[in-house]
């Protein structure tokens, strides 16, 4: 299904729907991270537009039309983002606004013209507010696709007006199994980590591992170091970034998730079990074990919640990253780290 994989029981409805001019006014697709819905929507806006004769090939990624869809210069599929230079990560009324005044007028050349929200939670309730009655009643030949990963953050007149889709996990067998067969290295290393994303999967293919290992690195340096060298990566964390939350978040999000991994793989030691995501650290994760489990795991589990909570909210990365991490040292005690 052109790259998507494993969503072919979603997709191929959504694409016969798309070739035969049958689709709803307005989608919902949601599910984790990773797993294409991003890709699937500019699939299903290129089907709907596509000009190929042949029903059965749309979109046939050939035509104009779809040159330009593939290009991201046919102003027939309008993709709609966080607001750009803002301190946090939303979609204002502004850009809802412009939204309803661009569908007044008449699409340029496509056969459908298509609207994409990603991610559509962080639509703010006026902006979504304000799209209800455009949502419900587009023009004819306009539609809508929101992509989400936290439906649960919509307005509820938001989710009655959709067509919810619901794309799935792989399994980590197929994650591995596609993988190898497109020859790539840790394939089950890489499977494991990507917990059924296929997206995850090929970022960690092409490079993502090996950040993610030397920043595992890091991390495990600064909690065995001195309050200094936790202040110093804390504050480096911030330095230099003039964009508030949106410059230095994915960078924060990478040492939560590496934290995240090894407090459940000490859990996993401690209930006896040996598939750790970090399988090449085993002496550490049973250090951990030994330190943690459980009470301890169930703490600090707790803190990269409030964490990530904080985080909405736009706090200083450092204030928000080095309680936490001097908490972990503290529960691990600094003679009992080790890489």
């Amino acid at each position: 299904m052109s790259g998507i994989l494993g969503q072919e029981q979603v997709l191929t409805p959504l694409l016969n729907a798309a070739r035969n001019g049958r689709l709803h006014n307005c989608y919902l697709f949601e599910g984790p991270q990773g797993v294409g819905k991003k890709k699937a929507a500019q699939m299903v806006a290129r089907a709907a537009a596509c000009t190929a004769e042949d029903l059965s090939v749309r979109p046939c990624d050939t035509c104009q039309t779809c040159r330009h869809m593939l290009k991201g210069s046919h102003p027939d599929l309008v993709e709609i983002g966080p607001d750009e230079g803002k301190r946090t990560i939303t979609i204002g009324v502004a850009s809802a606004r412009e939204v309803i005044r661009q569908t007044r007028m008449h699409r340029y050349a496509a056969r459908r013209r298509t609207f994409i929200f990603d991610p559509a939670d962080r639509l703010r309730p006026e902006a979504a507010n304000a799209l209800l009655k455009t949502l419900e009643e587009p023009p004819d030949g306009t539609g809508f696709i929101l992509v989400t990963d936290r439906a649960s953050s919509l307005l509820p007149t938001v989710l009655s007006r959709s067509q919810r889709v619901r794309f799935r996990l792989l399994t980590e067998a197929h994650l591995v199994q596609d993988l190898q067969s497109r020859g790539i290295e840790n394939a089950e290393r890489i499977a494991r980590l990507a917990d059924g994303r296929p997206g995850r999967a090929q970022a960690l293919a092409d490079g993502e591992l090996v950040a993610l290992d030397e920043a595992r690195s890091t991390l495990l340096e600064v909690l065995a170091g001195s309050p200094k060298d936790l202040f110093s990566f804390s504050e480096s964390l911030t330095k230099g970034n003039k964009l508030g939350r949106i410059g230095w978040q994915p960078t924060v999000e990478r040492y939560l998730n590496i934290l995240e991994s090894l407090l459940r793989d000490a859990a996993c030691s401690g209930l006896g079990k040996t598939d750790f995501l970090n399988g090449d650290k085993r002496d550490l994760v049973q250090t951990w074990s030994k330190a943690l489990f459980p009470h301890g795991i169930e703490r600090l589990q707790a803190e990269i919640t409030k964490t990530r909570d904080r985080m909405e909210l736009n706090v200083n990365a450092r204030l928000l990253v080095e309680p936490l991490f001097a908490q972990v040292a503290s529960e691990l005690g600094k003679a009992r780290q080790s890489q």
